[in-house]
C-alpha cells in the first residue's frame, strides 16, 4: 500500500472520529479586558444598577446589589452556529429564575411576545419556557405543570416515552433551588409538599448531578433547530443557554449542543426547553436573538410563559421599539 494512500486513510479515520466533536468556537471580538464596575466582596454592586449593551461585540451586561448577568454571543463557522450563553449570579436570599406568565388567572388563553411580557414585568432576562398552553389547548398531554404554587395539567407520559418533547420535569422551588426529574417521578401534589413553585414540563433533562442523560441524548431532538436550555450549577449560580437555528449564520443543532456546554460550564442541573419558533432569548427588554435573515429581526413566537430573572426599572415601555 503506498503512502499516499495511507496517509488518506488516516485523515477519513481521524473525520470519522471527531466528526461529533464541538465546533471550533469564534470568540467576541473587543472583549473587553474588565467587564463589570467596581463589585463588593459577593460579587454585586453595592448599589444602583449597571447595564451594558454591545450588540456588535456579542458582549450584554447587569449588575445589581442582588443579581449579575454576563451574557456572550459565540459562533462557529462548521458548521454555522450562534448562540448564547449567559452566566447568572444571584445574591443569597434573593430570588433565583421563576416563572413568568402573561396572565396566569387567564392561562389557557392568554398569550404574548416574550419581549414585551418581559417589559411588562420589568425582567432583566429571560428565555422561553416550555409551551405547555398549546399542549393544554389542544386536549393533549402537557406533563405535570405548575405556575406560582398553582396546578395547570397532570397529565404525563410514562418515563422514557417516545414522544418529543417527553415531558420530564424541572421542578424551581422558593429557595432557588432546582431539580430534574423523569416524566412520571413525581405527582404535582408531591411537588407542591416539597416546596416547588413552578414546574415546567418539556425535556429532557439533560444533566443530573453532574452527569449527562446519555440515553436521551441519543433518542431525543436529533433534528437541527433552534434550542433553548438551563442549567444550575448551584443555587444561585445558573446558565440561560439559546442557539439560533434555520438561518444562514446559524443552522441549529440537536440538544446535545447545549447539554454538552453546560456540563462544559460546571452545571450539575441541565433541563432542555421548548425551541423552534419558541425559542427566543431577551435582555432588557431587547430580543438578542435572529429569526430569520432579514435585517430587522422578527420575535419569537407569542407564548404564555417565560423563565425569567431579575427586576428592573430601567427596561423601556412595550410600546418602545424593540
Amino acid at each position: 500500500m503506498s503512502r499516499k494512500l495511507i496517509c488518506m486513510l488516516a485523515a477519513l479515520l481521524l473525520a470519522f472520529l471527531f466528526s461529533g466533536a464541538a465546533p471550533a468556537e469564534t470568540v467576541p471580538e473587543n472583549l473587553p479586558d474588565s467587564g463589570f464596575p467596581d463589585l463588593n466582596a459577593s460579587g454585586f454592586l453595592d448599589e444602583g444598577e449597571y447595564v451594558e449593551e454591545n450588540p456588535e461585540s456579542g458582549i450584554w451586561r447587569y449588575a445589581s446589589p442582588t443579581l449579575r448577568i454576563e451574557i456572550v454571543r459565540r459562533s462557529a463557522e462548521k458548521p454555522a452556529q450562534t448562540w448564547y450563553e449567559a452566566e447568572i449570579w444571584c445574591a443569597e436570599g434573593s430570588a433565583g429564575p421563576r416563572v413568568i406568565s402573561a396572565d396566569l388567572e387567564k392561562w389557557k388563553k392568554t398569550t404574548e411576545f416574550p419581549y414585551k411580557l418581559v417589559r411588562q414585568n420589568g425582567t432583566v432576562l429571560a428565555i422561553s419556557a416550555d409551551f405547555a398552553q398549546l399542549r393544554v389547548r389542544q386536549g393533549a398531554r402537557a406533563g405535570v405543570v405548575i405556575r406560582n404554587g398553582k396546578i395547570l395539567s397532570t397529565r404525563t407520559y410514562g418515563a422514557n416515552s417516545s414522544h418529543f418533547p417527553n415531558l420530564d420535569c424541572l421542578a424551581i422551588y422558593g429557595d432557588g433551588d432546582m431539580r430534574v426529574f423523569d416524566s412520571n417521578e413525581k405527582t404535582a401534589e408531591e411537588y407542591l409538599e416539597e416546596g416547588a413553585v413552578d414546574v415546567l414540563s418539556f425535556g429532557p433533562w439533560l444533566i443530573r448531578d453532574g452527569q449527562l442523560n446519555e440515553k436521551a441524548l441519543k433518542k431525543y431532538g436529533r433534528s437541527t433547530a433552534q434550542r433553548v436550555a438551563v442549567g444550575m450549577v448551584e443555587k444561585g449560580h445558573y446558565f440561560f443557554m439559546m442557539l439560533e437555528g434555520r438561518i444562514t449564520r446559524s443552522r441549529g443543532a440537536g440538544i446535545s449542543f447545549l447539554a454538552e456546554r453546560l456540563l462544559e460550564k460546571g452545571c450539575t442541573l441541565g433541563f432542555n426547553l421548548d425551541g423552534g419558533q419558541t425559542a427566543s432569548i431577551v435582555f432588557m427588554g431587547h430580543q438578542l436573538c435572529k429569526m430569520d435573515n432579514k435585517k430587522r429581526n422578527l420575535s419569537s413566537r407569542r407564548a404564555a410563559d417565560i423563565l425569567g430573572v431579575g427586576y428592573s426599572e430601567l427596561l423601556p415601555a412595550v410600546t418602545d421599539p424593540w
